[in-house]
Formats: structure tokens, C-alpha cells, sequence
């Protein structure tokens, strides 16, 4: 039996027979199948681009202050990931948070694949950030890391004791490192005319003459331009100490001096510290400090 598509134009005959309303066949126009993903894509791709995770990264292990293993009863320690050394944290864990972890700090660092990053807190593989400790008095120590790639679980621990086996105020780790040896004493003289212990507190290099810890006066008219470089804690021998700087200034060259106003502890982070064109009409000296503490 032969069988066709009813048309409007039947509708009405056909339903005085009796017979079933048939609905009239109207076919979709064709659009081709990759116009219809491209438009897809196209919708998606403001939306997503920016925001592909990656697996996260896993920091974690102990810290130890002032000779001390910081329990989880110090929930007055925190240790955060930041930027910049001062600026705000994009990770962070209070000591004692996850009883599960018992002493050890956990820091969960997210990673996105795409630039620019989506989320604030968000970072990329090769991104450098700086690791800092702070209890109730402030900074206590940092480092800086570097992510290697995604999904990476790392051991990083803080204020690990520096060995000392000859008591001469220098670390084994940093002697062996300048001089291969552990026969120096903390006052030897270097090349650079400075003593062992000099070197090691100013993060110099004993065998470099050019290296040691200086104060620059630059004349710029009639005005001084006063800077030094405040070198990181960073190194063999230095694990959980940070190193400080002081300017000081005084109209004599032999003293008294006195501190200069916002430079009386400046904690070294491989950056210039710069005292901006000052002008005196009599003489005026300067001098820097630097010191070790944990």
C-alpha cells in the first residue's frame, strides 16, 4: 500500500473521512556541523580561556625557631606564601589548623595553565614566591621557591640548626663552601681584607677582592644620593636566619652616630636600599650595619 505525507491542503478532506490528523513534514535547514562547534567554541572561549587548573602543588614539613621545634600549639606561627615578601598571602596555614598534621605546616599552592591567571591566588609553573614565617613579633624567617611543574608534593623545612662542629662561629656548610676546608677561624683575614666571620655575616665572598659589604655616596648637584645593597640570607650556612641592615649617620667621621629615620632595620632581600638625594650644607658621613639573628 502506497503511503504519502499529508499537506495542509488535504487536512480537511482527510479528517472527514476519518482519517488520522497527520502534522505536516517541515525540514530543518542544514547548517554544517563545524559551523555549529566554531559558534560553540566561540561562546566558550571568553569564559574558559583563563581559567584551565592544573593540579595543585603540595609545600609541607617542620619549622624550628630559636633552637625550637614549633609544635602544634604555637598557633601564634603562620606561614604563608606571598609575591613579594610583604605583600598579601595567597596561601597560608596556621599552626594547629588540621590536628591531622600534627607539627608539620601544610601549604596548598593553586596552579593555572593559561595567561592571565584567573584566579588571584592562582600561579604558574617557573613562578618564583617567597615562603615567610611570622609569629606574634613579626618576620621570622622565609626562602624563596620556585614552582618546578604541577602536581609537585615538596618537603621544605625551616630553622634547621647549622652545624658548627669547630664552635668558631661559622657554619661547617658555609667554611666548606668558601674554603674547602674547616681550619679557619672566624677571624681569619680573607683576600677581600675582611675576616672570615665579616664575610659570613655580609653574605661575601671571601676569595673575591670586589665583594664585601659597602655604603655608596653618589653626588647628584649638590645633593648626596646615599644606597647599599641588602643582601638575602640565602645559602649554605644560613638556614633560618634572616640578615639585617642599619644606616647610620653622623657629622664626624669618628662618631657619635645615629640612626637614620625608616632605615634602622631593614631585612635583606636582594634589594637596593636607597636614601634619596639628601642635601647638607656641612659635612655629613655615613655608615651601614649588618647583622645575623634567626
Amino acid at each position: 500500500m502506497k503511503r504519502s505525507i499529508a499537506t495542509p491542503a488535504t487536512e480537511k478532506v482527510k479528517r472527514g473521512k476519518g482519517e488520522r490528523e497527520r502534522i505536516p513534514f517541515s525540514p530543518l535547514p542544514l547548517v554544517p556541523l563545524s559551523l555549529i562547534l566554531f559558534a560553540a567554541l566561540l561562546a566558550l572561549s571568553s569564559d574558559t580561556h583563563a581559567t584551565l587548573p592544573e593540579p595543585d602543588n603540595l609545600l609541607y614539613g617542620n619549622i624550628t625557631l630559636d633552637g625550637a621545634l614549633v609544635t602544634a600549639a604555637r598557633t601564634d606561627v603562620i606561614i604563608q606564601a606571598r609575591r613579594t615578601t610583604n605583600g598579601p598571602a595567597i596561601a597560608s596555614y596556621r599552626m594547629g589548623a588540621n590536628p591531622a598534621l600534627g607539627n608539620f605546616y601544610s601549604l596548598r599552592l593553586l596552579l593555572e595553565s593559561v595567561t592571565p591567571i584567573a584566579g588571584t591566588n592562582a600561579s604558574q609553573i617557573a613562578e618564583s614566591l617567597f615562603i615567610v614565617v611570622t609569629d606574634g613579633s613579626g618576620l621570622r624567617t622565609q626562602t624563596s621557591y620556585t614552582i618546578p611543574d604541577r602536581g609537585v608534593a615538596q618537603r621544605v623545612d625551616f630553622g634547621a640548626a647549622a652545624v658548627d662542629s669547630d664552635a668558631d662561629g661559622l657554619p661547617d656548610a658555609w667554611e666548606l663552601q668558601h674554603y674547602a676546608n674547616l681550619s679557619q677561624s672566624s677571624g681569619s683575614v680573607a683576600p677581600n681584607g675582611h675576616t672570615a666571620l665579616q664575610n659570613f655575616v655580609a653574605g661575601a665572598v671571601p676569595s673575591d677582592p670586589a665583594s664585601f659589604f659597602k655604603v655608596n655616596v653618589a653626588l647628584v648637584g649638590n645633593e648626596r644620593r646615599v644606597s647599599f645593597n641588602a643582601l638575602r640570607a640565602a645559602g649554605a650556612g644560613y638556614d633560618g636566619r634572616l640578615r639585617h641592615y642599619a644606616l647610620e649617620s653622623s657629622a664626624n667621621p669618628s662618631g657619635p652616630w645615629a640612626g637614620v629615620s625608616g632605615f634602622s632595620d631593614i631585612i635583606g632581600d636582594d634589594q637596593i636600599v636607597t636614601l634619596q638625594s639628601v642635601s647638607s650644607a656641612s659635612p655629613v658621613y655615613y655608615r651601614g650595619r649588618v647583622w645575623l639573628q634567626p
